[in-house]
């Protein structure tokens, strides 16, 4: 009995060492990135229906799934794949960014969209409130969309006390886009896209592979940034305010004028 069972075990072994490697051979890996990109991709249409914003989050799942895609397509082994998968993280720029593949379209006849400062009105929020603004856009995203405008959202990966904007305690993350028309029936309509359990282990997080001091860099120029930005926001709100106390004082001799 005991020399039957060792017999059924090493059939069993053997046939599982047979179909294993055709298993992994058959796998699709175009499928498995599709289905990948699906997941992380999130579509969301404004509220009065005239335009809509769909967002590929760039997480650590699509870009492994992106690599084994293009490991099976270009026969890499496995430690091909594997400087093929450092290369790419670098190349995207995804150890720096939080990076979001962005598809803003207008719906339906009328007006084209007119984002109104992208930069500002556009931003990043986990479930906690914290905020983060665009690094980097499109320029097409600060232009008339007659029908569509696609690319690439960088927001910083850090704070700005160089903590993790995503860790294992983050629950959602929600891109949230404001003021993309200028029609006075539509400019106040938001679209936002919530990403729940956003947060991966990241296998790029070696010393190897973000330089700290070149990171501490990028961190305090990507600060000056924000804060040109917020002086321009402030400089606009001010010239607002000037031109309203002149407005009100030209009305104010108007009427003493009538006395």
């Amino acid at each position: 009995m005991l020399k039957r069972t060792i017999l059924m075990l090493c059939i069993v072994s053997m046939v599982i060492g047979v179909l294993a490697p055709l298993a992994w051979a058959e796998l699709d890996y175009d499928e498995l990135y599709r289905e990948t990109e699906r997941k992380w991709t999130h579509t969301e249409r404004s509220r009065g229906g005239t335009f809509s914003v769909s967002a590929l989050y760039w997480s650590e799942e699509v870009a492994q799934a992106w690599v084994a895609k293009y490991g099976a397509e270009n026969l890499l082994s496995a430690d091909e794949q594997i400087a093929y998968h450092r290369d790419f993280i670098q190349r995207e720029r995804l150890h720096r960014y939080l990076v979001f593949d962005v598809t803003i379209r207008k719906v339906g006849t009328g007006a084209p969209l007119l984002p109104v400062q992208f930069g500002n009105n556009t931003y990043l929020e986990d479930d906690r409130g914290r905020r983060l603004y665009p690094a980097e856009w499109p320029y097409d995203f600060d232009e008339r969309i007659h029908d569509q405008a696609s690319g690439k959202v960088y927001f910083s990966r850090f704070d700005e006390d160089g903590e993790p904007f995503i860790g294992p305690d983050t629950k959602s993350i929600t891109l949230r886009f404001f003021r993309l028309s200028i029609d006075p029936r539509h400019v106040s309509e938001e679209v936002r896209l919530t990403w729940n359990d956003p947060y991966l282990p990241p296998e790029y997080d070696q010393p190897g592979w973000r330089p700290v001091l070149e990171e501490e860099i990028i961190r305090l120029e990507e600060r000056v940034i924000r804060l040109q930005t917020e002086r321009d926001r402030l400089e606009e709100v001010m010239r607002s305010i000037e031109r309203e106390i002149e407005e009100v004082g030209r009305t104010i001799r108007e009427m003493k004028e009538q006395l």
